[in-house]
């Protein structure tokens, strides 16, 4: 994994557009728990994002077109307890079996931590193919 220079996001005043932006690949790390993710935003603009400290993640149905909605990322994007909870509890949850369920007492500690900035929650959601969410220590 390239560990060259980066930016961190949280202090780029004008976050770019990821909307139509076509994830290309992805590496995950499970030794030092990091991942990257490359995207290739309208315009052919390549970014990387760098994720350290992954407690969890889950990404589903990564095809041979991976297009973007959006990408939510905290803080930048305030979710909702409720949200949390959903996020939380699907990143948790495989095809064949639901997670379990996450109470109000869970729910307020993720909160709690995503506001605090102990911990970061990404989600990208498709336009079509892959579907992803994670939680982690550290956004790049």
């Amino acid at each position: 994994m390239n560990t060259g220079n980066f930016i961190d996001l949280r202090n780029i005043p004008e976050f770019p557009s990821f909307h139509d932006a076509e994830l290309i690949g992805l590496e995950y790390d499970t030794e030092t728990r990091t991942l990257e993710l490359r995207l290739r935003r309208v315009g052919s603009e390549l970014e990387v994002l760098r994720f350290s400290g992954v407690v969890s993640q889950r990404l589903i149905d990564f095809a041979s077109q991976n297009v973007a909605s959006r990408l939510l990322i905290s803080p930048r994007y305030p979710f909702s307890r409720t949200e949390v909870r959903t996020w939380m509890q699907w990143i948790n949850s495989r095809d064949d079996s639901m997670g379990a369920a996450i109470g109000d007492q869970k729910s307020d500690e993720y909160v709690r931590d995503l506001v605090a900035g102990r911990r970061v929650l990404f989600v990208l959601e498709p336009s079509c193919g892959a579907e992803m969410a994670c939680y982690v220590s550290r956004f790049r």
